[in-house]
Order: C-alpha cells, then structure tokens, then sequence
C-alpha cells in the first residue's frame, strides 16, 4: 500500500508541476482555451490519441475483450479509423476556418460566425448539446476513478468519485488547455507503457495464454464470431461503425486540431496519434484476452466478477507493489486524461457561448475571463459528480452514450460547414439537433426486432442528422453573401494568416 501512495504522490506532484507552468503564460482565454495556438505536432498527437480513451480503455475494454473475447477488437478498429477521417479531413481546415473567422476558440462560437447567425440560437443550442454529452462523459471518467480508489485503498465510492474530481480539476484549473495538453502527453506514454508491461508479462508467465482457456478457446479467440459463437450479424457490424463515425464530432479532439501551430503538422500529427491510439487499444484487448487464463491459472477467475475490475485484479496479482503503483497510476492517468479535456471543453463553452454568462464574459477584462471559466469548470465538475453518485452506470455505457451523443450532433454539422458551400444556419440547426435527440432516444431504448435498439447511438443517429441537414439546407433560403465569401476564402488558395486576428463578438 505504501508504494502505490508514493507513486501516486509523486505523478500528481509532476501533474501539478507542469498545470503552474504552464500558468505563467496564461493572461486571456486564447491561452486558456487554445492554449494560444501553439500546440506541436507531438503533443497535438499524444493529447488528442489520450483524450480519445479515457477509463474505457484501461477497464472497460480489457472487460470487453475478458468476457466477449476477441471480436471486441472491431470498436477500437472503428475508433481508430474514425481518428483518421477526422485528421484527414477535418484537422486542416477546420484550423484555418476558425483562425479566418477571427479566432474563434469554440466548436459553438464557430458555427456562429460559419453562417453569420445573429440571433444566439445556434450557438446557443450548440453549447448546451456540448455541455450534456461532455457532464455525461466526466461522469464516466469519476466512475473509473472510484472504481480503482475502491478496489486499491477500500474507498467508499461516494469519496472515490468526489477524490477523482479534486483531483483532475486541480491541476486544470491551474494550467488550462497548455497544461492539460502536456500532461496528456505524458499519461499518453503511461498508459501505453503500462499496457505493454502487463501484456508481455502475462503471455511470458501463462502457459498457454492463447489457447488454455477451457470452454472459450474455440469461438472466443476467433474476431469474426461473436460471444456464443454465433457470425458476427449486421447489428453488430452497424454498432461498430458508430464509434468510427462518433469521433467526426468530439470536440475534444477538434480543440487540439484548432490549437495547432501550423497547417503543416497535420500529418505528421495524424501518423503519431493513429499509430498510438493503434498500440493502445491493441494491448488493451490483448490484456483482456490472456487475463482468463492467467487468473484461472492462480484459481483468482472469480476476482473478476465485475469484468471492468479485470485490470485492476491483475495489477495487484502479478506484480511487485511498486510495478502495482505505476499501472494504477496509469488508469488515473486514462481518466484524467479525457475528463480534464472535457471539463476545459465544457467551461470554455459555457464561459464563451452560453447566454448572460456570454454577455459577462465579454465585459470583463482577459483575466477576469479565465476566473470565470475555472469557476464554471468546478460547477460542471460538480454535476457530473452528482450524475456519478446519484445515477451511476457503467463505464461502457456511459461512454457509449456520450461519444455517440456527441458525434451525432457534431460530426454531420462540422463535416458539412467546412465542405458544403450551399450548406446554412438551418440545416446547421436541425442536424444538431436531430442527432443529440436521435442519439438519446436510441440510448434509451434496449433490445428489439435483433437487437436494433443496441446499435451504438451514433449509427443510426449521424445518418438522420446528415439527412436532416441536406433536407433541410435544401429547402431553407441560400446562405449570406457574407457567409459564402468567407468559405471560398478559406478553402481557395489566398492564404490564411497563421497568427489570428481576434475579433470581438456578443
């Protein structure tokens, strides 16, 4: 016990580390939200590959993979295409539209000036579709992190939840964006580190990790069968492809393509972060495949009767306290890793485009700005503790729930505003829309004529918010002249300046 408290000690010491650092250079909301655009191509690519796999990674996949076997390997293959269509087609422009409409620093902010919207609405509607799906995500991450406090230290979950929230919030209030983007990077190599640790170990120590596994070893380590041994069916293959589609809209990972420096990182960043993000959730699903036989081999199978506890029973099994403490520290580090993106997200979207608080924000000096956003950091941190305590779920789900929700509103939106010149404030409207909504109606529901209603959310809900988008563009009136001109700016040859020129806005 003592060693594992010392290693977590001495990571959280370096987290906090680096957050006051980082906070000599932040005066405004630029620094603070973008970190002033001067992200690397390195830790563009560790912050945005770690910010994609939170607590789902380290737990809930291994759990996956631990009780479904090796067609698990499907989500991450989907996840990690959808990473790439977003650097390919979304990174590059995206940078350059938000610095040619005058800097602005949020998906919600952006979509506003895309289409000259002068009454709030879309911004509006934008920023409280953001908001939910982000509390619904930090609540998953607050999960995770009391489930390791719980299993390693006896916490209660209630204190395990409130303790990961400190925790995380601490060294972001501190640093904003720059910081968290840096302390990504090193929880990025942690977690992978880690992985590869237990991985090799495991497979070295168990006989035969591969076959050895009784009553599983015929279906359960082929990829194209599903847990019984049954093909894998149509659901199943439209399920997977929500979580490619899902990463079209996360704006957490669109924050980081803003923040870039220049144009000319994009692909360099795209090759680190799919070549990271590969290794991990490879590992990851190789760990849940040889954790059977390597409990069932030291009679401790029956530890793992909460499947997304997996990692956390190895950790302690098979290896010395120290080595324990550092792969402890790695699910912390999965955790913070996305809950600390998403809290940024969720304060510099309410800071910058949410009513009244906007009008605030806007009257108040570059400083003041940032204190407001660390104060509604700690409100929204606050209610998704409240939704971890009061309606917990399981980690899976609620990840499921919040990367669908989110790349169904976003993805068809932000796809079509940087690539439809036709596209307007309508059709922009009724897509988000109908995929937050389409979204949450599908998580809600179970079962069905075979098991439709399982699809993950984002399948069925970013096909009806791309239809509604061109439906409704279509019928809608043209957009602003203003609106047209500045998307043949952007994506013609004249050139985008790489240092943004603010611009104010209300």
């Amino acid at each position: 016990m003592f060693w594992v408290i010392a290693v977590f000690g001495v990571y959280f010491a370096m987290l906090i580390a680096i957050a006051v650092a980082g906070m000599r250079r932040m005066r405004n909301m630029s620094e603070y939200v973008l970190g002033g655009r001067r992200l690397s191509s390195i830790t563009a690519a560790l912050s945005a590959g770690s910010s994609t796999t939170s607590a789902w990674t380290m737990l809930a996949l291994p759990a996956l993979a631990f009780t479904n076997g090796a067609v698990e390997i499907w989500v991450p293959v989907a996840i990690i295409v959808g990473v790439w269509l977003s650097w390919t087609f979304i990174a590059g422009r995206l940078r350059r539209y938000t610095i040619a409409a005058g800097d602005v620093l949020t998906i919600p902010e952006f979509l506003e000036v895309r289409f000259a919207d002068r009454t709030g609405t879309l911004r509006t509607a934008a920023a409280l579709i953001t908001i939910l799906f982000v509390v619904f995500y930090v609540s998953s991450g607050l999960v995770g992190g009391a489930k390791l406090l719980e299993t390693i230290f006896g916490l209660e979950y209630v204190t395990g939840v409130i303790l990961t929230l400190i925790a995380v919030a601490s060294y972001t209030l501190i640093g904003g964006f720059m910081a968290v983007s840096r302390t990504d990077v090193t929880q990025a190599l942690l977690m992978l580190a880690s992985l590869f640790v237990m991985v090799v170990f495991l497979a070295v120590w168990t006989d035969n990790p591969l076959v050895d596994i009784g009553s599983y070893s015929s279906s359960w380590l082929n990829p194209f069968n599903a847990a019984g041994g049954a093909p894998v069916t149509l659901v199943a293959i439209l399920s997977m492809s929500g979580w490619a589609v899902g990463g079209l809209g996360a704006q957490r990972i669109l924050q980081r393509f803003m923040a870039l420096q220049r144009d000319d990182q994009v692909a360099k960043s795209r090759r680190m972060s799919v070549a990271w993000i590969s290794s991990v959730f490879l590992l990851a699903v190789l760990l849940g495949v040889v954790a059977r036989p390597a409990l069932a081999d030291v009679g401790l199978l029956g530890e793992a009767a909460d499947p997304e506890r997996v990692y956390l029973v190895m950790s302690e099994v098979f290896f010395h306290p120290v080595i324990t403490g550092v792969l402890l520290t790695a699910v912390i580090a999965a955790v913070m890793s996305t809950a600390d993106s998403q809290l940024l997200l969720a304060s510099a979207v309410a800071t910058d485009d949410l009513p009244v608080i906007k009008d605030v924000t806007y009257r108040i000096s570059g400083n003041a700005r940032v204190w407001l956003g660390r104060l509604l950091l700690v409100v929204i941190g606050i209610v998704s503790a409240l939704v971890s305590i009061f309606y917990p779920g399981s980690i899976s789900n609620l990840v499921t729930f919040a990367w669908g929700g989110m790349g169904a509103a976003f993805g068809p939106t932000v796809l079509l505003a940087l690539y439809w010149r036709r596209f307007n404030a309508w059709g922009a409207a009724a897509s988000m829309t109908a995929g937050a909504v389409a979204a949450s109606a599908w998580a809600l529901l179970a079962g069905g004529p075979a098991d439709i209603w399982d699809i993950q959310p984002a399948t069925p809900a970013f096909a009806i918010a791309t239809v509604t988008a061109v439906v409704v563009a279509g019928l809608t009136e043209q957009p602003l002249g203003e609106v047209v001109r500045l998307f043949d700016r952007v994506n013609s040859n004249a050139a985008v300046p790489e240092t943004p020129t603010p611009v104010a806005s209300g």
